[in-house]
């Protein structure tokens, strides 16, 4: 009885100084606020990797958000990904992962992104 309880005591004890396993980065958080008409990010520069984008409406129109990925001479070279028209005083989010590299973020409803919701934001 005594053996076994010793030998309970030394596998737990094995277990317990086990390392653990490499924890994953938390997600770059970005929030865009939606106005009639601008885009404005909370910040200008976000890490590579998992990436959750949250669009807040603060306008009194429906919004969207599309994230596309640049290539070296500025024209798209992603499908554009990104959030569902959301009404104002709402908030929609896309959780996706996003490479190093420069995307255009802008607003899909018809003539929005031309009346200046448009940004760019550096993934580093």
């Amino acid at each position: 009885m005594r053996r076994a309880a010793l030998g309970a005591a030394l596998l737990g004890s094995a277990f317990a100084h086990a390392p653990a396993a490499p924890a994953r980065p938390a997600p770059a958080r970005l929030l865009v606020e939606a106005r009639e008409f601008s885009l404005v990010l909370s910040r200008q520069a976000v890490p590579h990797g998992d990436a959750i984008v949250q669009l807040v409406n603060r306008g009194e129109d429906g919004h969207d958000l599309r994230l596309v990925r640049l290539g070296p001479h500025g024209r798209s070279a992603s499908r554009p990904q990104g959030t569902r028209e959301t009404r104002p005083g709402a908030v929609s989010s896309w959780r996706g992962t996003l490479a190093a590299g420069r995307y255009r973020l802008f607003c899909s409803i018809p003539g929005h992104e031309r009346r200046g919701m448009r940004a760019v934001l550096r993934v580093r």
